[in-house]
């Protein structure tokens, strides 16, 4: 019961997150311009405030524009990496935890990376491009190598806990 209960909301997760990446692609050219040069002019007032910089407003608008394509490819790359995780997570529900997940989990990323593409060749003003599956995928294998990192991590600390337990048993 607990298994079948993993799996369907591990499996909804991904699902939803999808429908998430989808709808950002959904949006038009324009629209999608707007959202992320509100955020990167965001950024710039957040390092103003930050770091106590008065820049002029046309200074702003500059760097806002400057930072514009990084900000919008560490999105790509943060959701891509957050679905990595979430396809390892719903396939650790059928398979065992070995590299043939984390790689079936990259693949799945990958994959639906390219469909997006090709989604965004219907979208007005947007364009399907592989330089962006290209940074999706990494964007999935970075956020698998930081869980496979954390997991081996947490399997180091349990290990350690264990055998200070059992040190202290054998007193």
């Amino acid at each position: 019961m607990k298994k079948l209960f993993y799996r369907i909301v591990t499996g909804l997760l991904l699902a939803g997150w999808m429908c998430i990446i989808f709808r950002f692609s959904a949006q038009p050219a324009v629209e999608s311009e707007q959202v992320s040069g509100s955020v990167s002019y965001r950024v710039v007032e957040a390092y103003c405030e930050m770091f106590h910089k008065e820049l002029t407003q046309s200074r702003m608008d500059a760097l806002a524009e400057a930072i514009d394509y990084p900000i919008r490819k560490a999105a790509h790359m943060t959701e891509y990496a957050a679905m990595g995780i979430l396809a390892f997570a719903f396939l650790a529900g059928y398979m065992q935890k070995n590299a043939k997940t984390y790689l079936t989990a990259l693949l799945i990323a990958a994959l639906y990376a390219t469909s997006d593409e090709i989604h965004q060749l219907f979208v007005p003003g947007r364009a399907g491009k592989f330089t962006d599956v290209c940074i999706d995928t990494m964007g999935a294998l970075f956020g698998l190598l930081v869980l496979f990192l954390l997991q081996k991590l947490w399997e180091r600390i349990a290990k350690r806990r264990s055998l200070h337990y059992n040190k202290n048993i054998l007193k």
